[in-house]
């Protein structure tokens, strides 16, 4: 199934410009952002310009649906939106092949050093704990060098350059991925 999924992206062009391995370098990690507002309106959700979907075909129970989406968020306001625009959340990633695909077709389009998935790390009596927003089982995990970080509670992001996961600050604003 893996490969038939890997040949029919591969034929109707999708991941040609990608590689499925790892190898390029890691973008940096953006700077803190201020924090939110209090009161500050919801954003519209985004435009078929701003935005772009992706089914990957499976079972009938287990077929995948994301929603890039371009607009900069704040990690919040970003799973806002997921669950308002899409009635979904930010992408959870249980393979090394779904990591792969998601990075290549954010690459291909978004074309940017980091996007939101729907991962929190946080310490919990001395111990690190990640989990999805989801709650669905941290399963698979593809974190760079260093990371996660563990000062305080941080967000995750897929870095569109390698497929790695890097800890960011939530309070940062980038491009995301949903799943619906």
């Amino acid at each position: 199934m893996k490969l038939f999924l890997v040949v029919a992206l591969v034929l109707l062009g999708t991941i040609s410009a990608c590689q499925l391995h790892e190898g390029s370098p890691e973008q940096d990690v953006p700077a803190e952002q201020d924090e939110e507002e209090p009161g500050e309106p919801e954003p519209p959700c985004p435009t078929e310009s701003e935005s772009f979907r992706m089914i990957v075909p499976g079972t009938e129970a287990h077929t995948s649906r994301y929603v890039f989406v371009k607009n900069y968020q704040r990690f919040r306001k970003a799973q806002k939106l997921c669950a308002r625009c899409y009635h979904g959340h930010l992408a959870s990633i249980h393979s090394h092949l779904a990591n792969a695909l998601l990075r290549c077709i954010a690459h291909t389009h978004i074309k940017l050093g980091l996007v939101w998935i729907g991962g929190i790390t946080c310490r919990r009596h001395r111990h690190l704990h990640s989990c999805w927003v989801d709650h669905s089982s941290w399963n698979y995990s593809n974190w760079a060098r260093k990371n996660p970080q563990h000062v305080r509670k941080t967000c995750v992001a897929l870095s569109t350059a390698g497929g790695h996961w890097r800890s960011v600050c939530c309070r940062a604003r980038l491009p995301f991925i949903c799943e619906y």
